[in-house]
């Protein structure tokens, strides 16, 4: 920064502070102080217009430099991230695809744990059906014995498969829950939005004779 540029600088911040001062004292309560208000008022338009003079190619130079690094660093940069997106996608799949394969597992052992549950409780009813024959048991004792022993409720712990993907430092995924709209005339009023961009853009071209059930138009000085 030149010492020209920074004395400039110094001045706009001074008068600058000064009229901000001078609003913050500011009280319209007649037509009087209404017109000085007005003075003021302008006065701060131009004084906003000579910091953006001020400011402006200070501003614009240093985004030029900001654009240039940003494109620099880009170049190199998009290429990498595209390179690690593919990758980690690529582990993805193959991440999901063993937790497939691990719960199909897990299920399949299930299944097998409830069959030979099943049977052991079958040959433990058959067991106790002969008992109870050899003891001359009638039929109705007989079939409410074994078909409390079936009925019973029973304990299976169920399996657990180990994850076949190997742990790699450094990568890691992370479970993104997502959905899509299927048929929105379903949805409960609960998760519709209002088109607020499409009733501001009636309400500005229609003003008081706007007409949108639910909606109140007002008009505010700005």
């Amino acid at each position: 920064m030149t010492a020209e540029l920074a004395k400039k600088i110094e001045v706009v911040e001074e008068k600058a502070l000064s009229i901000v001062d001078q609003a913050a004292a500011v009280k319209v309560v007649d037509p009087a102080s209404y017109m000085a208000a007005g003075e003021l008022f302008k006065a701060i338009v131009e004084m906003m217009k000579e910091v953006d003079s001020t400011f402006d190619p200070i501003i614009e130079a240093a985004h030029r430099s900001h654009k240039a690094a940003l494109a620099q660093k880009k170049k190199y940069f998009d290429p990498l991230d595209k390179a690690k997106r593919g990758v980690k996608s690529l582990m993805a799949a193959y991440d999901q695809e063993q937790e497939r394969k691990r719960r199909e597992e897990e299920a399949r052992l299930r299944e097998i744990a409830r069959k030979q549950e099943e049977e052991r409780k079958l040959a433990e009813a058959l067991a106790a059906e002969a008992e109870m024959k050899r003891r001359g048991a009638d039929k109705a004792e007989i079939e409410q014995e074994t078909a409390a022993i079936m009925e019973e409720e029973t304990y299976i712990p169920p399996p657990v498969v180990p994850k076949a993907t190997p742990k790699v430092e450094g990568v890691s995924f992370r479970t993104a829950w997502k959905f899509r709209v299927l048929d929105v005339s379903a949805l409960p009023r609960t998760y519709m939005t209002p088109d607020m961009v499409k009733i501001g853009g009636v309400v500005r071209s229609m003003k008081a004779d706007t007409n949108i059930p639910g909606i109140e138009v007002y008009e505010e000085r700005v």
